[in-house]
């Protein structure tokens, strides 16, 4: 998607239900209004990101990738940012929502939006 409207399409590589964590070293959540909305109603998407909290391994979500965390259960308690619009739901998930471009709390990385990214790079 490119905001609200279709974008390009890309072949899958794995899909999550084939997928195994503990193949993996880190997870990204990307952003966006649709991507999170679909995982977030996707067990397989939440064991996936549950298995990473687990095992202690870095996370890093932007803009609306914190709504599959937030359904997963795991930012209760955290230090985190988000889009400004779910700033709400993650209060009311638990989080400690902070207005800052990029926000690291013990191996989760969060950030607003992709222009805020830059910020995590300058550190």
């Amino acid at each position: 998607m490119n905001h609200a409207d279709k974008g390009d399409k890309f072949d899958v590589d794995l899909a999550v239900k084939d997928a195994r964590p503990n193949e993996f070293d880190a997870l990204m959540i990307a952003g966006g209004l649709f991507n999170p909305d679909a995982l977030r109603s996707d067990q397989n998407a939440l064991g996936f990101a549950q298995h990473f909290f687990r095992e202690h391994k870095p996370v890093a979500v932007i803009c609306h990738g914190p709504q599959v965390l937030i359904s997963a259960d795991l930012v209760r308690g955290r230090k985190m940012t988000s889009w400004p619009a779910i700033q709400v739901d993650m209060r009311n998930a638990g989080a400690k929502w902070i207005d800052e471009e990029v926000v690291v709390d013990n191996g989760l990385v969060s950030s607003r939006k992709p222009d805020d990214i830059r910020h995590l790079i300058e550190r």
